[in-house]
């Protein structure tokens, strides 16, 4: 990968972190007390901003391992064969660590074991 879009990816990480960590901030203050209404749509939104934080941790490793394939020049490597991924994919989503083909045959193992 050449140094500019290693640079372009960089940023967009960088920026994806920060987004996260600056919503990751950003105090919440929900309201059980009340009602019975209160309480279910207080105890719904708690448990919708648990998701949401687990859904920014998972993301937030990502980023971090992505930065480290940057550091140690293995970024844009597919994880599971070893192929180039493709920038455009990688622009898309910079943390991605598999290669179309991989992504897509590890979709069809899990709807496999799903049906088990």
């Amino acid at each position: 990968m050449n140094k500019t879009f290693l640079r372009k990816i960089w940023c967009l990480l960088h920026d994806q972190k920060s987004e996260i960590l600056k919503q990751s901030a950003r105090p919440i203050d929900i309201d059980t007390e009340g009602d019975e209404i209160d309480e279910v749509q207080g105890n719904m939104l708690i448990e919708m901003t648990n998701q949401i934080n687990t859904r920014n941790s998972i993301k937030l490793a990502q980023i971090e391992a992505a930065f480290n394939r940057i550091d140690d020049r293995s970024y844009g490597v597919c994880l599971e064969c070893g192929e180039a991924i493709a920038e455009k994919r990688l622009l898309h989503n910079p943390h991605f660590q598999t290669c179309v083909t991989c992504a897509e045959k590890c979709e069809r193992e899990a709807k496999q074991r799903k049906r088990l």
